[in-house]
């Protein structure tokens, strides 16, 4: 990847549906070669895709959560990830080095289903222990450094 690339990706990260013209002309290239470099980027993997972000607080879920959990000795990993994809709430499912085994990060409407969420970890997902942590904002950094290449 060369700077252009970065600088598509940047902007495609700060907004994904800008047209291929305003693409171009925020980089310096045409509709037509902003195109090209954008498909490039694709065929090879660089850009995996594209979705839209949704405020879950918009769909009735305003509570935001991360459990940490730590797996029974014989439990499958594919067992717990199982149970957590099988639950709605359930917004992301990381495994992480640490003390804990994964990283959940669960939208709920209210306490009572995050309640229901952890429940059913432990329940039937083979979890020995948890450790959640409501969600009291995000700071996210700025969409457009996101792809800038490190220096």
């Amino acid at each position: 990847m060369d700077d252009l690339d970065f600088r598509i990706v940047g902007e495609l990260v700060r907004d994904g549906r800008q047209s291929f013209a305003e693409l171009g002309t925020r980089i310096g290239l045409s509709p037509h070669a902003a195109a090209d470099r954008v498909r490039r980027l694709r065929r090879s993997g660089v850009i995996t895709g594209f979705t839209a972000t949704v405020a879950p607080e918009h769909l009735g879920e305003h509570l935001d959560a991360m459990i940490d959990v730590r797996l029974r000795p014989e439990t499958l990993p594919e067992q717990f990830e199982a149970v957590a994809h099988a639950l709605s709430s359930v917004r992301e499912v990381a495994f992480v080095t640490g003390r804990a085994d994964y990283q959940v990060r669960v939208a709920c409407r209210d306490a009572d289903e995050l309640d229901a969420v952890v429940r059913a970890f432990r329940l039937r997902g083979g979890v020995a222990t948890t450790e959640t942590r409501i969600v009291m904002r995000i700071a996210a950094r700025p969409a457009a450094g996101a792809a800038e290449r490190p220096a």
